[in-house]
């Protein structure tokens, strides 16, 4: 039997009208869901073709969404109960899932954070960046080496809220820990504060205590004395800290600056384009570390014309 799937623009234009119809039978039944998968990853990271519907529901709303699909001329299935109900039409497949890898549901807080998105001419709503990173990283395994990409693309297109990707990291943080490294492996951006709390999660105090670390560690000099409560901030991860503030705040934006931390001082060294931009770094730097003194041996780079011209024609 011939399949569409052979002609990909035939296969595209059946795909996008399953999707539709699909979501026309959620929506109007009221029934809360967004997409996962590739449909998601399309219109999060990157363009890429999929051959199945990925649609995320609650577990009590899962017979209702495969009631709904019915009224809207699919075939169904209860593949298993556990986690996987499957409606069919125009040889496209339409996945209701309802329990993800690592006991990820669609819970309260996913619904709010999900997002609409442009997909071939219609909004449709997924997951938040943030919660498709976590079920991407978590699904990943050796006969799914996709979801490791998606993720990674992810990372690399989206404006991420951090706090609330490590929050949704409890149910996987090595993968994700093991994500992040790799991403920063690839010149992924990635804040290092967001490594740190990880690998601290993961292994616990007694192997990293640092900038991130629990709220009675503060940015203080070895000189200054402090409650009995109150730990000193290790001198590389505050340094670690200020190169990562110095890379995220748009005043700078700079990674080329080299800062050491040093008892109760702060040492900047390097090359600047401005007097404006090394105010601003000094700026940045006292931000972060507001009881030592900033030591600013930063130069600015005069840029002069050449003293003679060199024919290159």
């Amino acid at each position: 039997m011939h399949s569409d799937k052979a002609d990909p623009s035939l296969f595209l234009s059946k795909f996008n009208q399953t999707l539709f119809d699909a979501l026309d039978a959620l929506e109007e039944d009221k029934i809360s869901y967004a997409l996962i998968g590739g449909v998601a990853s399309h219109g999060l990271g990157r363009p890429r073709a999929t051959q199945d519907i990925d649609i995320f529901v609650r577990p009590e709303d899962s017979g209702a969404a495969l009631e709904a699909l019915v009224r809207k001329g699919f075939r169904t299935e209860k593949t298993d109960l556990s986690w996987l109900f499957k409606g069919f039409k125009d040889e496209v497949l339409v996945d209701i899932i309802f329990k993800s890898r690592g006991d990820i549901y669609f819970d309260h807080e996913m619904e709010e954070r999900s997002k609409p998105v442009d997909y071939h001419g219609r909004k449709v709503k997924t997951v938040s960046p943030e919660d498709l990173i976590i079920i991407k990283c978590t699904v990943h395994d050796e006969i799914g080496p996709h979801h490791w990409h998606d993720a990674l693309a992810v990372l690399s297109h989206a404006t991420l809220d951090w706090d609330y990707l490590l929050k949704r990291a409890r149910r996987s943080p090595r993968r994700l820990l093991a994500l992040l490294l790799y991403a920063q492996s690839n010149d992924i951006w990635i804040p290092n504060r967001a490594i740190f709390e990880l690998f601290r999660d993961v292994f616990g105090d007694s192997v990293l205590t640092g900038i991130y670390a629990p709220p009675n560690v503060i940015a203080v000099p070895a000189s200054t004395q402090g409650s009995g409560n109150v730990r000193r901030m290790p001198e590389q991860y505050l340094a670690a800290q200020i190169k990562d503030a110095l890379v995220r705040d748009p005043r700078t934006g700079d990674q080329e600056v080299r800062v050491r931390v040093e008892g109760n001082r702060v040492l900047l060294r390097g090359e600047v384009v401005s007097a404006e931009h090394r105010n601003a770094i000094e700026v940045v730097v006292r931000d972060q570390a507001p009881t030592y003194k900033v030591e600013n041996q930063l130069t600015v780079s005069v840029l002069t014309d050449p003293e003679t011209s060199e024919d290159v024609g």
